[in-house]
């Protein structure tokens, strides 16, 4: 099957090679012509152009570009409309990362050459180079459209093989299949197994399953020695539901390569959709061994960190989550992941209550990325919760919201910000806001922090009979979730004062209630 080749090799053949496999002297004699509207050209002015063009030529072959880019400049002062000084010249203005300027002489050599292949060819990997991909969908499928010879026949093929990636990432799939289609009937492809798989793989991240699948039993059924296509097969089976064939792809994967986690913890997942609770657990110790040896073998992989700091949080094992996620921080990292260190030992340290870190860690979190709004959330929530910088915790929350305008856990925070407000400065305004928030928060998510929440606005505003509405449906949810016994203790004490309150309301007993106190109340 053709090769892929590197933009600049081929932008090199198909600018260079041919040209200067003829020789010097060959090329000049077609070069040097009469410029436009004249008959005549003085011997000396043919001699100088002469003359640059060699010089351009010879440092072309010595690969220097800016040299050999100088004289063809000359070459066309003194003659615009030669051809190959500027097919020359275009080729150096690329090899120098002069990609635009090169792009405006191709553009022109497009005009002069409109059905000339390797014009439209050159042109559309330039584009693609600089990241014009529409441009360059448009030039190669004029490229396609030009008469080709054998000889083309390699740029031809990859001429579809980019048209048709180009299609695929903009999401023209069915464009894209039709370009891989047609190499095939062009019989321009030998191993149709690459050309499957690339289009299983847009299928796949499209997340079109059933059409992923298709294409990657295709990839089998050309080549059945690829072990790699039992992974795919087995997470497209999982994927539809098809747990037989999934467990069965998995396992035939993992006999050839029986250290890959990433199947092993799909397998875990098959076992535990099926029941089979002794089986998921093996494998997910099989996981935990292999990322532990690969991590302790200082692993470059941040998802083999991410995962095994994962488990062990699973395992309440935050310590050894902790270790994992800042021996993450001795290799290099891109911005994202770096950003994510940080947040999830946010995360970690509130876990384990060493909230000194928990502030530090976020701020390096969104220092990072402004716009990271799950870390913006989190710091503004901290503030609130420890009744400091409440004007700046506002504007963080705020901040996430616009990110996400529906999420409930910003709501919350929101709703829970105004309250401590209200609480340190006593502007009854502040209740009504935080109490819109949170009934907002409230619809998009049924949480008992949010029901809590509410009940203590409620409570705040003296509205008993709905504070303990809230407390209640609070306390319930708190009862089906395991480790919240101090909460539901919380929530029992805050019922039996309000209950209390409203019995004597009742009895008639005077009753002054300090609605600005505490939040146990």
């Amino acid at each position: 099957m053709f090769s892929v080749r590197c933009l600049q090799v081929i932008f090199a053949l198909i600018f260079g090679l041919s040209l200067w496999l003829q020789g010097c002297g060959a090329v000049v004699k077609q070069n040097v012509r009469p410029a436009g509207g004249e008959t005549t050209r003085s011997l000396d002015t043919q001699q100088e152009a002469y003359a640059y063009f060699c010089s351009g030529y010879f440092f072309m072959l010595e690969q220097d570009w800016e040299n050999a880019a100088s004289n063809f400049e000359k070459v066309l002062l003194l003659d615009r409309s030669s051809e190959r000084a500027t097919r020359h010249l275009a080729a150096c203005y690329f090899q120098s990362g002069k990609n635009e300027k090169a792009i405006q002489l191709v553009k022109k050599l497009s005009k002069i050459k409109p059905d000339e292949f390797n014009v439209h060819y050159s042109l559309a990997t330039l584009y693609e180079t600089v990241g014009k991909s529409k441009e360059a969908i448009k030039e190669y499928e004029l490229a396609r459209q030009c008469k080709t010879t054998e000889l083309d026949n390699v740029f031809l093929a990859d001429t579809l093989y980019r048209l048709a990636n180009l299609y695929l990432q903009a999401g023209m799939m069915d464009r894209g299949v039709a370009c891989y289609k047609s190499m095939f009937d062009m019989k321009l492809v030998s191993d149709p197994a690459k050309i499957y798989y690339e289009i299983a793989q847009r299928y796949f991240e499209k997340n079109n399953i059933n059409k992923a699948l298709e294409y990657f039993l295709k990839v089998q059924e050309a080549n059945p020695s690829l072990n790699f296509i039992h992974f795919y097969l087995a997470l497209c089976y999982e994927a539809l539901s098809d747990y037989d064939n999934a467990e069965k792809e998995a396992n035939a994967f993992l006999i050839k390569d029986p250290d890959n986690w990433v199947l092993h913890y799909a397998l875990a997942d098959i076992y535990g959709k099926r029941g089979r609770v002794m089986e998921r657990e093996l494998e997910l110790k099989k996981v935990h061994e292999i990322l532990k040896k690969s991590v302790d073998a200082g692993s470059k992989n941040p998802k083999e960190y991410f995962l095994l700091c994962q488990q062990y949080r699973e395992q309440n094992k935050i310590a050894e989550a902790v270790a994992v996620i800042e021996s993450l921080k001795l290799i290099p990292l891109d911005k994202v992941a770096n950003r994510d260190v940080h947040y999830i030992l946010a995360n970690l340290y509130y876990e384990c209550r060493q909230y000194d870190r928990v502030e530090e860690e976020l701020q390096m979190a969104v220092n990072l990325d402004p716009n990271f709004h799950e870390a913006s959330n989190f710091l503004g929530y901290f503030y609130v919760e420890n009744n400091q910088n409440l004007d700046l915790a506002i504007q963080l929350i705020s901040k996430a919201l616009r990110a996400q305008p529906q999420n409930g856990a910003y709501l919350d925070s929101l709703g829970w910000a105004y309250y401590k407000k209200w609480q340190l400065e006593g502007r009854v305004d502040y209740l009504y806001v935080a109490l819109q928030k949170l009934q907002k928060a409230i619809q998009v998510m049924e949480e008992p922090d949010i029901y809590e929440h509410i009940g203590d606005v409620q409570y705040s505003l003296g509205n008993w009979d709905e504070a303990v509405l809230a407390w209640e449906k609070a306390q319930a949810l708190y009862q089906l979730t395991r480790g919240k016994e101090t909460q539901i203790k919380t929530i029992a004490g805050k019922l039996e004062t309000v209950k209390k309150l409203i019995s004597d309301e009742k009895q008639g007993v005077k009753i002054t209630v300090n609605h600005n106190g505490d939040d146990n109340h």
